[in-house]
């Protein structure tokens, strides 16, 4: 069951002397998902993988297959997750899906059948938990270069974010994936009410898109940017770029008045360039059956 809500207007990039742009409309509809996701099930990340959205459990160890026609559950898997874990976001490469974990830095292979979890080796050590509770929060994969990137919400002094581009190394295609430190750039943050949440690859589109919050109190602001992929699968710091989403920030006023949380956490696209965009319900401790004060709420930009 769809709300649609409003008409947007999606420019991959804007400057102050262009001509106006010929941007493809969308829509953004709130699909309506099953009661059991508004349970403190903490969504933390998204992928879009053999035509359903994988959802991502910051805190409860399970992985769900959610219809996106319908927003209900398809079928769950537990999975075998460190002590301490904390999952954040979701890619796929290949037949596999992968996850980055925030508290304990890593990156995790999962089979989506069996829920089997495996460690990714990193070349470099990924960036620790902050003081202040940032650390490692989205994750893509680009297959067409063979590079992972991967996302740190906030420098420890909250200036900036960075995103790093490993290169993946494998010696069969059903090897687990090795990934060699390349590059990293980072995002200069306004002020500590700024991150950035979660990124995905827009492969007909050769961009990173990702997704920037304010968070003060109540109030809540949403943005989405992209940055440039070259043809090397390197991100091009110098492009990134506001994509103008017309009321976004509006919207989600409206459904937080709803009740549905808005604290957006998972990004992904479909085959068809629709975009996904999920909300984790949940901070601090979870009771992984109990309903949360706020409901999960799932977004689809859908293009017209």
């Amino acid at each position: 069951m769809r709300n649609s809500f409003l008409a947007i207007g999606l420019v991959a990039s804007l400057s102050l002397t262009a001509q106006p742009p010929q941007a493809p409309l969308y829509s953004i509809n709130n699909i309506m998902l099953e009661s059991s996701l508004h349970k403190q099930v903490c969504i933390s990340g998204m992928k879009y993988f053999n035509k359903a959205l994988y959802f991502a459990s910051e805190r409860c160890p399970v992985l769900y297959a959610v219809n996106p026609e319908n927003g209900n559950v398809i079928s769950s898997v537990n999975i075998n997750v460190p002590q301490n874990y904390e999952m954040e976001g979701m890619t796929s490469y290949k037949n596999k899906l992968y996850m980055v974990s925030e508290n304990v830095a890593a990156v995790y292979e999962v089979n989506p059948q069996t829920g089997e979890l495996k460690t990714v080796q990193t070349s470099e050590a990924l960036p620790p938990k902050s003081k202040n509770g940032d650390g490692m929060e989205g994750i893509a994969a680009n297959e067409q270069h063979k590079k992972f990137y991967l996302l740190r919400e906030r420098t420890e002094d909250m200036t900036k974010s960075q995103i790093y581009t490993y290169t993946v190394e494998q010696t069969s295609d059903e090897a687990i994936p090795v990934l060699k430190y390349e590059s990293m750039i980072e995002l200069p943050l306004e002020n500590p009410q700024w991150r950035y949440s979660d990124i995905c690859v827009d492969t007909a589109n050769n961009r990173l898109i990702c997704l920037k919050s304010y968070s003060k109190g109540k109030l809540r602001q949403q943005f989405l940017e992209s940055i440039t992929i070259d043809n090397n699968g390197n991100l091009v710091r110098e492009t990134l770029a506001n994509i103008p989403v017309e009321n976004f920030s509006e919207t989600s006023s409206k459904y937080k008045s709803e009740d549905y949380s808005m604290n957006l956490e998972g990004i992904t696209l479909d085959e068809a360039g629709n975009i996904y965009i999920v909300s984790d319900n949940t901070s601090g401790k979870a009771d992984c059956a109990a309903y949360a004060r706020e409901k999960t709420i799932l977004l689809q930009l859908k293009r017209k």
